[in-house]
């Protein structure tokens, strides 16, 4: 009649080695794969400067051929709870290592502040600031008489 509590003692048994298993490959954090996609980028921008400096012909093919051939992502932390990487998120890592191969310089990770040189707004003429305690200046001024 120990039979069924041999059996009984397997299942708990078995079921504690799978959650520890599963519990071992777990999902990265938001930071993690952001952390990642920055690190790609720059990979991107390395070999953006090694073709260049080989005066190679860079384009999209050449960077997609780049990204296929170096193992980039084999090290991608994952993007879901059992330990693996969807399609998804694997199109996102070679997009952001093929855009900054291409551009040269590492495609801006989701929340990170644009560099401010590299907008077309960026101005480095002084204009007059307004704010509610100091008016801005105005071309024409009136007097009194």
């Amino acid at each position: 009649m120990s039979f069924p509590r041999r059996t009984h003692a397997a299942t708990i048994a078995a079921a504690a080695v799978i959650a520890a298993a599963v519990t071992g490959c777990s999902q990265s954090t938001y930071d993690e794969r952001m952390s990642f996609l920055r690190k790609v980028a720059n990979r991107g921008v390395d070999t953006y400067k090694l073709l260049y400096s080989q005066e190679s012909r860079i384009d999209k093919a050449r960077c997609e051929r780049a990204f296929e051939g170096n193992g980039v992502s084999a090290d991608a932390p994952a993007d879901m709870a059992t330990g693996s990487r969807t399609p998804a998120w694997q199109a996102q890592i070679k997009e952001f290592f093929v855009d900054s191969c291409v551009s040269g310089k590492p495609k801006p990770v989701p929340g990170d502040l644009p560099d401010p040189s590299a907008s077309p707004q960026a101005s480095t003429t002084a204009s007059p600031v307004s704010s509610p305690m100091r008016p801005a200046a105005t071309a024409t001024s009136t007097t009194k008489q």
